[in-house]
């Protein structure tokens, strides 16, 4: 599943949530997974929209895909300027939290071309009663 140049908008990324829920549940996950899955790219996809880029809004990249060695992979990148998170965030500040807490693998690189947000999540086991077995 690739959405690029996704308008960074947090109203359309909702459009965008719901594909990824849909690309999700076809990759083997368990549905809690696919929950996690679903709720920690938009997370990612929400701070590039809201963070990303401070004079407006800029492009989004999501990249969603299951390997052949029994992962799943989801990719956000902004082309626009990370900015630490500051000292008292108040209510806010949770995403990187909750993404790191939701994927079983969590990498965020930062570069003077954008950010990328890398996480990913392994598949059961197929076997008896194992959900990747429904899928392959």
């Amino acid at each position: 599943m690739i959405c690029g140049g996704l308008p960074g908008e947090p109203g359309n990324l909702v459009a965008v949530r719901h594909q990824l829920e849909g690309w999700a549940f076809t990759t083997g996950l368990p549905a809690s997974a696919v929950a996690d899955l679903v709720l920690s790219g938009y997370e990612a996809l929400a701070n590039a929209a809201e963070h990303a880029y401070p004079s407006g809004h800029g492009p989004v990249d999501l990249v969603a895909a299951r390997t052949t060695d029994s992962r799943v992979l989801v990719v956000v990148s902004d082309r626009g300027r990370w900015r630490p998170p500051p000292a008292d965030p108040g209510f806010r500040g949770r995403g990187l939290p909750i993404i790191h807490a939701l994927a079983h693998r969590v990498e965020v690189q930062q570069s003077p071309q954008g950010t990328t947000v890398y996480m990913e999540w392994t598949l059961p086991a197929a076997g008896v009663g194992s959900t990747a077995a429904q899928y392959e």
